[in-house]
Protein backbone atom coordinates (compact mmCIF):
# COMPACT_ATOMS: atom_id res chain seq x y z
CA UNK A 1 0.00 0.00 0.00
CA UNK A 2 1.11 3.57 -0.58
CA UNK A 3 1.68 4.84 2.55
CA UNK A 4 1.18 8.52 1.09
CA UNK A 5 -1.72 7.56 -0.68
CA UNK A 6 -3.08 6.41 2.91
CA UNK A 7 -2.36 9.07 4.73
CA UNK A 8 -4.27 11.33 2.08
CA UNK A 9 -6.76 9.31 2.47
CA UNK A 10 -6.96 9.29 6.20
CA UNK A 11 -6.44 12.91 6.76
CA UNK A 12 -9.64 13.61 3.85
CA UNK A 13 -11.58 11.31 5.80
CA UNK A 14 -10.78 12.78 9.31
CA UNK A 15 -11.95 16.22 7.60
CA UNK A 16 -15.15 14.78 5.67
CA UNK A 17 -15.90 13.43 9.19
CA UNK A 18 -15.09 16.60 11.15
CA UNK A 19 -17.40 18.57 8.84
CA UNK A 20 -20.23 16.43 9.32
CA UNK A 21 -20.38 14.75 5.73
CA UNK A 22 -19.85 11.22 6.72
CA UNK A 23 -21.49 9.78 3.69
CA UNK A 24 -18.73 11.67 1.58
CA UNK A 25 -16.27 10.18 4.44
CA UNK A 26 -17.65 6.44 3.75
CA UNK A 27 -17.60 6.66 -0.07
CA UNK A 28 -13.91 8.02 0.22
CA UNK A 29 -12.63 5.26 2.54
CA UNK A 30 -14.71 2.16 0.74
CA UNK A 31 -13.59 3.00 -2.22
CA UNK A 32 -9.68 3.16 -1.45
CA UNK A 33 -10.13 -0.01 0.62
CA UNK A 34 -11.93 -1.90 -2.26
CA UNK A 35 -9.04 -1.08 -4.78
CA UNK A 36 -6.32 -2.21 -2.09
CA UNK A 37 -4.57 -4.94 -4.51
CA UNK A 38 -2.05 -6.37 -1.37
CA UNK A 39 -2.54 -7.16 2.70
CA UNK A 40 -1.71 -3.79 3.98
CA UNK A 41 0.32 -3.54 7.03
CA UNK A 42 -2.06 -4.49 9.54
CA UNK A 43 -1.83 -1.57 12.22
CA UNK A 44 -2.25 0.55 9.05
CA UNK A 45 -5.08 -1.04 7.77
CA UNK A 46 -6.74 -1.51 11.25
CA UNK A 47 -7.15 2.51 10.88
CA UNK A 48 -8.56 2.12 7.36
CA UNK A 49 -11.47 0.00 9.14
CA UNK A 50 -11.67 1.62 12.09
CA UNK A 51 -12.40 5.03 9.93
CA UNK A 52 -14.75 3.09 7.80
CA UNK A 53 -16.70 1.76 10.93
CA UNK A 54 -17.09 5.11 12.05
CA UNK A 55 -18.43 6.85 8.83
CA UNK A 56 -20.70 4.12 8.22
CA UNK A 57 -22.21 4.41 11.74
CA UNK A 58 -22.45 8.26 11.48
CA UNK A 59 -23.88 8.03 8.09
CA UNK A 60 -26.52 5.68 9.68
CA UNK A 61 -25.30 2.76 7.31
CA UNK A 62 -26.01 0.57 10.72
CA UNK A 63 -25.78 -2.73 9.03
CA UNK A 64 -21.87 -2.05 7.53
CA UNK A 65 -20.91 -0.66 10.99
CA UNK A 66 -22.18 -3.85 12.56
CA UNK A 67 -21.26 -6.31 10.17
CA UNK A 68 -17.68 -4.72 10.31
CA UNK A 69 -18.07 -5.15 14.48
CA UNK A 70 -19.10 -8.47 13.90
CA UNK A 71 -17.23 -10.00 11.28
CA UNK A 72 -14.54 -8.11 10.42
CA UNK A 73 -12.82 -6.54 7.22
CA UNK A 74 -13.35 -9.16 4.21
CA UNK A 75 -9.65 -9.56 2.42
CA UNK A 76 -6.91 -8.77 4.88
CA UNK A 77 -6.09 -8.86 8.40
CA UNK A 78 -6.66 -5.47 10.62
CA UNK A 79 -4.80 -4.94 13.91
CA UNK A 80 -7.40 -2.41 16.24
CA UNK A 81 -5.78 -0.90 19.50
CA UNK A 82 -7.79 -2.95 22.08
CA UNK A 83 -9.11 0.50 23.48
CA UNK A 84 -10.13 1.59 19.99
CA UNK A 85 -11.70 -2.22 19.58
CA UNK A 86 -13.66 -2.20 22.50
CA UNK A 87 -15.43 1.16 21.53
CA UNK A 88 -15.98 0.03 18.52
CA UNK A 89 -17.97 -2.86 19.93
CA UNK A 90 -19.82 -0.51 22.60
CA UNK A 91 -21.14 1.33 19.12
CA UNK A 92 -21.91 -1.91 17.70
CA UNK A 93 -24.61 -2.35 20.11
CA UNK A 94 -26.71 0.63 18.90
CA UNK A 95 -25.75 -0.05 15.46
CA UNK A 96 -27.98 -3.77 16.21
CA UNK A 97 -30.11 -1.94 18.01
CA UNK A 98 -31.16 0.25 15.50
CA UNK A 99 -31.85 -2.50 13.53
CA UNK A 100 -34.00 -4.44 16.17
CA UNK A 101 -31.25 -7.07 16.38
CA UNK A 102 -30.89 -7.57 19.56
CA UNK A 103 -28.88 -10.97 20.16
CA UNK A 104 -26.55 -8.87 17.85
CA UNK A 105 -26.88 -6.51 20.35
CA UNK A 106 -25.83 -8.89 23.27
CA UNK A 107 -22.86 -10.44 21.42
CA UNK A 108 -21.38 -6.78 20.55
CA UNK A 109 -21.82 -5.87 24.47
CA UNK A 110 -20.50 -9.03 25.77
CA UNK A 111 -17.62 -8.79 23.40
CA UNK A 112 -16.32 -5.34 24.58
CA UNK A 113 -17.21 -6.27 28.50
CA UNK A 114 -14.70 -9.31 27.50
CA UNK A 115 -12.64 -7.05 26.20
CA UNK A 116 -12.65 -3.74 29.01
CA UNK A 117 -12.04 -6.83 31.88
CA UNK A 118 -9.30 -8.35 30.21
CA UNK A 119 -7.60 -4.92 30.23
CA UNK A 120 -8.64 -4.07 33.24
CA UNK A 121 -10.47 -1.78 32.78
CA UNK A 122 -13.54 -2.11 35.36
CA UNK A 123 -14.82 1.64 34.84
CA UNK A 124 -15.37 1.18 31.50
CA UNK A 125 -17.17 -2.16 31.81
CA UNK A 126 -19.82 -0.81 34.14
CA UNK A 127 -19.62 1.53 31.43
CA UNK A 128 -20.58 -0.75 29.03
CA UNK A 129 -23.22 -2.45 30.83
CA UNK A 130 -24.95 0.27 31.07
CA UNK A 131 -25.01 1.48 27.55
CA UNK A 132 -25.97 -1.77 26.91
CA UNK A 133 -28.82 -1.83 29.11
CA UNK A 134 -30.13 0.83 28.16
CA UNK A 135 -30.04 0.42 24.73
CA UNK A 136 -31.80 -2.90 24.81
CA UNK A 137 -34.36 -1.17 27.40
CA UNK A 138 -35.19 1.11 24.07
CA UNK A 139 -36.29 -1.43 22.39
CA UNK A 140 -38.00 -3.04 24.81
CA UNK A 141 -36.00 -6.01 25.27
CA UNK A 142 -35.86 -6.00 29.33
CA UNK A 143 -35.10 -9.20 29.66
CA UNK A 144 -32.16 -8.97 27.96
CA UNK A 145 -31.00 -5.62 29.29
CA UNK A 146 -31.84 -6.78 32.83
CA UNK A 147 -28.74 -9.30 32.83
CA UNK A 148 -26.55 -6.11 32.76
CA UNK A 149 -28.52 -4.35 35.19
CA UNK A 150 -27.30 -7.44 37.38
CA UNK A 151 -23.99 -6.72 36.59
CA UNK A 152 -23.94 -2.92 37.54
CA UNK A 153 -25.67 -4.06 40.75
CA UNK A 154 -22.82 -6.59 41.81
CA UNK A 155 -19.82 -5.10 40.32
CA UNK A 156 -20.69 -1.82 40.81
CA UNK A 157 -19.76 -1.23 44.35
CA UNK A 158 -18.20 2.15 44.63
CA UNK A 159 -19.53 3.18 41.09
CA UNK A 160 -22.70 5.07 43.02
CA UNK A 161 -24.38 5.95 39.76
CA UNK A 162 -23.98 3.15 37.94
CA UNK A 163 -25.15 1.00 40.56
CA UNK A 164 -27.77 3.10 41.38
CA UNK A 165 -28.82 2.78 37.19
CA UNK A 166 -28.92 -1.08 37.58
CA UNK A 167 -31.38 -0.95 40.72
CA UNK A 168 -33.42 1.57 38.31
CA UNK A 169 -33.54 -0.91 35.33
CA UNK A 170 -34.29 -3.80 36.92
CA UNK A 171 -37.28 -1.43 37.93
CA UNK A 172 -38.62 -1.23 34.38
CA UNK A 173 -38.03 -5.23 33.75
CA UNK A 174 -40.03 -5.68 36.70
CA UNK A 175 -42.82 -3.38 35.14
CA UNK A 176 -42.76 -5.17 32.07
CA UNK A 177 -43.72 -8.23 33.10
CA UNK A 178 -40.33 -10.28 32.63
CA UNK A 179 -38.64 -9.72 35.85
CA UNK A 180 -40.68 -11.23 38.53
CA UNK A 181 -36.92 -13.02 39.51
CA UNK A 182 -35.42 -9.68 39.94
CA UNK A 183 -37.86 -8.53 43.02
CA UNK A 184 -35.74 -10.50 45.59
CA UNK A 185 -33.00 -8.24 44.10
CA UNK A 186 -34.52 -4.75 44.10
CA UNK A 187 -35.61 -5.59 47.37
CA UNK A 188 -32.43 -6.84 48.81
CA UNK A 189 -30.97 -3.13 47.49
CA UNK A 190 -33.34 -1.21 49.77
CA UNK A 191 -31.03 -0.33 52.46
CA UNK A 192 -28.30 0.91 49.99
CA UNK A 193 -30.79 2.55 48.23
CA UNK A 194 -31.95 4.82 50.79
CA UNK A 195 -28.24 6.54 51.62
CA UNK A 196 -27.91 7.16 48.09
CA UNK A 197 -28.95 11.33 46.46
CA UNK A 198 -28.63 10.14 43.07
CA UNK A 199 -31.77 10.49 40.36
CA UNK A 200 -31.58 6.82 39.53
CA UNK A 201 -31.69 5.28 42.94
CA UNK A 202 -34.18 7.71 44.35
CA UNK A 203 -36.80 6.95 41.18
CA UNK A 204 -35.49 2.75 41.83
CA UNK A 205 -36.28 3.84 46.12
CA UNK A 206 -39.54 5.37 45.27
CA UNK A 207 -40.40 2.41 43.06
CA UNK A 208 -39.84 -0.12 45.41
CA UNK A 209 -41.79 1.53 48.20
CA UNK A 210 -45.11 1.49 46.29
CA UNK A 211 -45.03 -0.15 43.33
CA UNK A 212 -48.04 -3.09 44.27
CA UNK A 213 -46.19 -5.29 41.91
CA UNK A 214 -43.65 -5.92 44.82
CA UNK A 215 -46.61 -7.03 47.43
CA UNK A 216 -49.21 -8.48 44.87
CA UNK A 217 -48.06 -9.75 41.74
CA UNK A 218 -49.33 -8.82 38.79
CA UNK A 219 -50.76 -5.68 40.51
CA UNK A 220 -48.49 -2.84 38.71
CA UNK A 221 -48.75 0.96 38.20
CA UNK A 222 -45.75 2.16 37.88
CA UNK A 223 -45.95 4.94 35.83
CA UNK A 224 -43.59 4.45 32.83
CA UNK A 225 -44.61 8.26 30.84
CA UNK A 226 -42.62 10.35 33.67
CA UNK A 227 -41.35 8.21 36.43
CA UNK A 228 -39.08 11.26 37.32
CA UNK A 229 -41.54 13.91 37.23
CA UNK A 230 -39.70 15.38 34.61
CA UNK A 231 -40.88 14.53 31.16
CA UNK A 232 -38.21 11.37 30.92
CA UNK A 233 -39.61 7.71 30.43
CA UNK A 234 -38.59 4.85 32.59
CA UNK A 235 -36.98 3.44 29.31
CA UNK A 236 -35.59 6.28 27.81
CA UNK A 237 -32.11 7.75 29.68
CA UNK A 238 -32.39 11.57 28.67
CA UNK A 239 -34.85 13.89 26.64
CA UNK A 240 -33.35 14.68 23.03
CA UNK A 241 -30.17 16.37 22.84
CA UNK A 242 -31.08 20.03 21.79
CA UNK A 243 -29.54 20.36 18.45
CA UNK A 244 -25.91 20.84 19.36
CA UNK A 245 -23.58 20.34 16.94
CA UNK A 246 -22.00 17.03 18.05
CA UNK A 247 -18.78 15.22 17.55
CA UNK A 248 -18.56 11.10 16.52
CA UNK A 249 -15.89 9.80 17.97
CA UNK A 250 -13.27 7.21 16.91
CA UNK A 251 -14.49 4.01 17.77
CA UNK A 252 -13.51 0.74 18.26
CA UNK A 253 -13.77 -2.63 16.97
CA UNK A 254 -14.91 -6.60 17.87
CA UNK A 255 -12.72 -8.97 19.38
CA UNK A 256 -12.12 -11.99 17.11
CA UNK A 257 -14.12 -15.02 17.51
CA UNK A 258 -16.11 -16.65 14.81
CA UNK A 259 -19.83 -16.08 14.37
CA UNK A 260 -22.20 -18.63 13.76
CA UNK A 261 -22.64 -19.35 9.73
CA UNK A 262 -20.13 -17.64 8.99
CA UNK A 263 -17.71 -19.37 6.37
CA UNK A 264 -14.00 -18.21 7.58
CA UNK A 265 -12.36 -18.65 4.22
CA UNK A 266 -14.62 -15.71 2.90
CA UNK A 267 -13.79 -13.27 5.90
CA UNK A 268 -10.28 -12.46 7.95
CA UNK A 269 -10.90 -11.67 11.70
CA UNK A 270 -9.27 -8.59 13.60
CA UNK A 271 -6.36 -9.27 15.89
CA UNK A 272 -6.39 -6.99 18.85
CA UNK A 273 -3.21 -5.10 18.54
CA UNK A 274 -1.14 -3.86 21.35
CA UNK A 275 -1.42 -0.45 20.20
CA UNK A 276 -1.86 2.21 17.79
CA UNK A 277 0.81 3.45 15.32
CA UNK A 278 3.71 4.97 16.81
CA UNK A 279 4.94 8.53 15.74
CA UNK A 280 7.98 9.09 15.67
CA UNK A 281 7.39 12.24 16.07
CA UNK A 282 4.75 15.13 17.17
CA UNK A 283 3.27 16.23 20.88
CA UNK A 284 3.23 13.63 23.52
CA UNK A 285 -0.31 11.99 23.42
CA UNK A 286 -2.33 11.43 26.67
CA UNK A 287 -2.68 7.85 27.47
CA UNK A 288 -4.50 5.89 24.76
CA UNK A 289 -7.03 4.07 27.58
CA UNK A 290 -8.24 7.49 28.53
CA UNK A 291 -8.40 8.67 24.75
CA UNK A 292 -10.85 6.05 23.99
CA UNK A 293 -13.30 6.12 27.11
CA UNK A 294 -13.32 10.22 25.79
CA UNK A 295 -14.67 8.56 22.66
CA UNK A 296 -16.83 6.87 23.96
CA UNK A 297 -18.36 9.68 25.84
CA UNK A 298 -18.72 11.68 23.06
CA UNK A 299 -20.43 8.55 21.02
CA UNK A 300 -23.10 8.23 23.73
CA UNK A 301 -23.67 12.47 23.44
CA UNK A 302 -24.22 11.99 20.05
CA UNK A 303 -26.76 9.36 20.56
CA UNK A 304 -28.82 11.64 22.28
CA UNK A 305 -27.81 9.83 25.79
CA UNK A 306 -26.49 13.00 28.12
CA UNK A 307 -27.38 10.90 31.57
CA UNK A 308 -25.35 8.11 30.36
CA UNK A 309 -22.47 10.45 28.90
CA UNK A 310 -21.82 12.62 31.86
CA UNK A 311 -21.11 9.05 33.97
CA UNK A 312 -18.68 8.23 31.02
CA UNK A 313 -17.16 11.62 31.79
CA UNK A 314 -16.96 11.07 35.71
CA UNK A 315 -15.46 7.97 35.00
CA UNK A 316 -12.72 9.15 33.00
CA UNK A 317 -11.98 11.74 35.50
CA UNK A 318 -11.61 9.64 38.29
CA UNK A 319 -9.68 7.11 35.90
CA UNK A 320 -7.06 10.34 35.36
CA UNK A 321 -7.26 11.35 38.98
CA UNK A 322 -6.52 7.60 39.98
CA UNK A 323 -3.33 7.52 38.17
CA UNK A 324 -1.45 10.10 40.06
CA UNK A 325 -1.06 12.32 37.32
CA UNK A 326 -4.03 13.23 35.67
CA UNK A 327 -3.36 14.88 32.02
CA UNK A 328 -4.87 18.25 31.73
CA UNK A 329 -5.87 17.85 28.32
CA UNK A 330 -8.25 14.67 29.61
CA UNK A 331 -9.39 16.54 32.09
CA UNK A 332 -10.14 19.57 30.46
CA UNK A 333 -11.96 17.77 27.87
CA UNK A 334 -13.93 15.51 30.56
CA UNK A 335 -14.94 18.32 32.26
CA UNK A 336 -16.17 20.33 29.38
CA UNK A 337 -18.26 17.01 28.01
CA UNK A 338 -19.79 16.51 31.72
CA UNK A 339 -20.98 20.45 31.66
CA UNK A 340 -22.48 19.43 28.38
CA UNK A 341 -24.00 16.48 29.23
CA UNK A 342 -25.31 17.76 32.40
CA UNK A 343 -26.70 21.03 30.83
CA UNK A 344 -28.50 18.80 27.63
CA UNK A 345 -29.83 16.11 30.52
CA UNK A 346 -31.53 19.33 32.20
CA UNK A 347 -29.31 19.17 35.36
CA UNK A 348 -27.88 22.84 34.96
CA UNK A 349 -28.11 23.07 38.65
CA UNK A 350 -25.14 20.15 38.56
CA UNK A 351 -23.64 21.80 35.92
CA UNK A 352 -23.01 25.05 37.79
CA UNK A 353 -22.24 23.34 40.92
CA UNK A 354 -19.31 21.54 38.77
CA UNK A 355 -18.12 24.55 37.20
CA UNK A 356 -18.04 26.53 40.46
CA UNK A 357 -16.46 23.59 42.50
CA UNK A 358 -12.48 24.56 43.56
CA UNK A 359 -11.97 21.24 45.61
CA UNK A 360 -13.18 18.69 43.41
CA UNK A 361 -11.08 16.99 40.22
CA UNK A 362 -12.91 19.40 37.81
CA UNK A 363 -11.03 22.21 39.22
CA UNK A 364 -8.15 20.78 37.49
CA UNK A 365 -10.67 20.24 33.96
CA UNK A 366 -11.70 24.06 34.68
CA UNK A 367 -7.81 25.16 34.90
CA UNK A 368 -7.02 23.68 31.54
CA UNK A 369 -10.28 24.71 29.40
CA UNK A 370 -9.35 28.54 30.86
CA UNK A 371 -5.52 28.23 30.58
CA UNK A 372 -4.96 26.76 26.86
CA UNK A 373 -4.52 22.98 27.77
CA UNK A 374 -7.43 22.28 25.53
CA UNK A 375 -7.20 23.32 21.72
CA UNK A 376 -8.97 26.60 20.75
CA UNK A 377 -11.93 24.90 19.11
CA UNK A 378 -12.97 23.64 22.84
CA UNK A 379 -11.86 26.56 24.60
CA UNK A 380 -14.50 28.57 22.11
CA UNK A 381 -16.91 25.67 23.15
CA UNK A 382 -16.46 26.09 27.04
CA UNK A 383 -16.48 29.70 26.40
CA UNK A 384 -20.57 29.08 25.44
CA UNK A 385 -20.76 26.47 28.06
CA UNK A 386 -19.46 29.62 30.52
CA UNK A 387 -21.85 32.03 28.93
CA UNK A 388 -25.14 29.99 29.14
CA UNK A 389 -23.97 29.70 32.71
CA UNK A 390 -23.61 32.78 33.85
CA UNK A 391 -26.65 34.18 31.83
CA UNK A 392 -28.54 31.65 34.88
CA UNK A 393 -26.51 33.59 37.57
CA UNK A 394 -28.95 35.46 39.86
CA UNK A 395 -26.80 37.68 41.54
CA UNK A 396 -25.18 41.69 40.02
CA UNK A 397 -27.12 41.21 36.53
CA UNK A 398 -24.09 44.23 35.48
CA UNK A 399 -21.30 41.28 36.18
CA UNK A 400 -23.51 38.48 34.35
CA UNK A 401 -23.44 40.89 31.74
CA UNK A 402 -20.22 41.88 31.39
CA UNK A 403 -18.84 37.88 31.56
CA UNK A 404 -20.84 36.92 28.45
CA UNK A 405 -20.10 40.26 26.13
CA UNK A 406 -16.43 39.43 27.06
CA UNK A 407 -16.93 35.64 26.33
CA UNK A 408 -19.11 36.22 23.37
CA UNK A 409 -17.01 38.74 21.78
CA UNK A 410 -14.19 36.53 21.90
CA UNK A 411 -16.43 33.93 20.56
CA UNK A 412 -17.60 36.07 17.52
CA UNK A 413 -14.04 36.98 16.69
CA UNK A 414 -12.94 33.23 16.37
CA UNK A 415 -16.15 32.74 14.08
CA UNK A 416 -15.02 35.23 11.80
CA UNK A 417 -11.77 33.63 11.21
CA UNK A 418 -12.21 30.04 11.37
CA UNK A 419 -16.25 29.44 10.87
CA UNK A 420 -17.99 32.02 9.02
CA UNK A 421 -21.51 30.36 8.77
CA UNK A 422 -21.31 30.04 12.47
CA UNK A 423 -21.36 34.12 13.14
CA UNK A 424 -25.22 35.14 13.39
CA UNK A 425 -26.26 31.30 15.75
CA UNK A 426 -23.52 32.75 17.79
CA UNK A 427 -24.61 36.73 17.74
CA UNK A 428 -28.47 34.72 18.55
CA UNK A 429 -26.88 33.04 21.63
CA UNK A 430 -25.26 36.21 22.85
CA UNK A 431 -28.44 37.61 22.64
CA UNK A 432 -30.55 35.61 23.99
CA UNK A 433 -28.30 35.46 26.66
CA UNK A 434 -28.71 39.28 27.68
CA UNK A 435 -32.44 38.87 27.52
CA UNK A 436 -31.81 36.28 29.89
CA UNK A 437 -29.81 38.18 32.27
CA UNK A 438 -32.43 40.96 32.03
CA UNK A 439 -35.67 39.17 31.96
CA UNK A 440 -36.40 41.02 28.39
CA UNK A 441 -34.69 43.14 26.38
CA UNK A 442 -31.71 45.19 27.80
CA UNK A 443 -31.21 48.30 28.22
CA UNK A 444 -28.96 50.50 25.46
CA UNK A 445 -26.05 50.90 27.23
CA UNK A 446 -26.02 47.06 28.42
CA UNK A 447 -26.12 45.75 24.50
CA UNK A 448 -24.06 48.19 23.00
CA UNK A 449 -20.95 45.45 22.26
CA UNK A 450 -23.94 43.17 20.97
CA UNK A 451 -25.22 46.00 18.91
CA UNK A 452 -21.21 46.47 17.50
CA UNK A 453 -21.65 42.48 16.62
CA UNK A 454 -24.93 42.96 14.84
CA UNK A 455 -23.83 46.15 13.42
CA UNK A 456 -20.86 44.29 12.08
CA UNK A 457 -22.71 41.28 10.40
CA UNK A 458 -24.38 43.53 8.53
CA UNK A 459 -27.85 41.33 8.03
CA UNK A 460 -30.65 40.49 10.25
CA UNK A 461 -29.93 38.15 12.45
CA UNK A 462 -32.76 35.66 12.58
CA UNK A 463 -34.32 34.23 16.56
CA UNK A 464 -33.03 30.56 17.06
CA UNK A 465 -32.22 27.79 19.82
CA UNK A 466 -28.62 28.25 21.51
CA UNK A 467 -25.45 27.65 19.47
CA UNK A 468 -23.09 24.65 21.12
CA UNK A 469 -20.23 23.75 19.04
CA UNK A 470 -18.98 19.50 18.18
CA UNK A 471 -16.09 19.25 20.66
CA UNK A 472 -12.91 18.58 19.38
CA UNK A 473 -11.32 15.28 18.69
CA UNK A 474 -9.09 13.32 21.37
CA UNK A 475 -5.91 14.10 20.17
CA UNK A 476 -2.82 16.95 20.50
CA UNK A 477 -2.43 18.13 17.06
CA UNK A 478 -2.87 22.25 17.51
CA UNK A 479 0.69 22.79 19.64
Amino acid sequence: MDRNAFVEVMNEASGMLEAGRADEALARLSAFDDGLDAAPEPKEYGWIVSYRFRAAFAAGDYAQALHLAEHGPARYPADIPPATLATMYSMAVEAATQQGLSDSAVIMADRCIELRRAHGEHAEVLMAAMTACTLLGDVERHDLASRYAQLLITEGVGHDDYRGYGYYALCAAIEQGVGGHLIDTLRAGREWLETQDNEFARVALEYLQTAPALQEPLAVNLDLDDPLGSGMPLSDLGPSLPGPDAALPDPGLPQPGPAAGLDAMQTRYLRVGDGGPQATTGPTQPPAEQLAGGETADALMDANRPGIAAAAYRALIDDAVGTGRPDPLIMGKATLGLLTALIFDNRVGEAHSVWIDEQGPTYLGIWSLENGQTSVHDAIAYNLVAAFLHSLSTGDPNAANHAVDNLMMRNVEWAYENDRQAVPAMINTWRRHLYEIHGGEPAPEYRWQLTQAEQRWGAPVSEGGLYWMRPYRWVVDWV
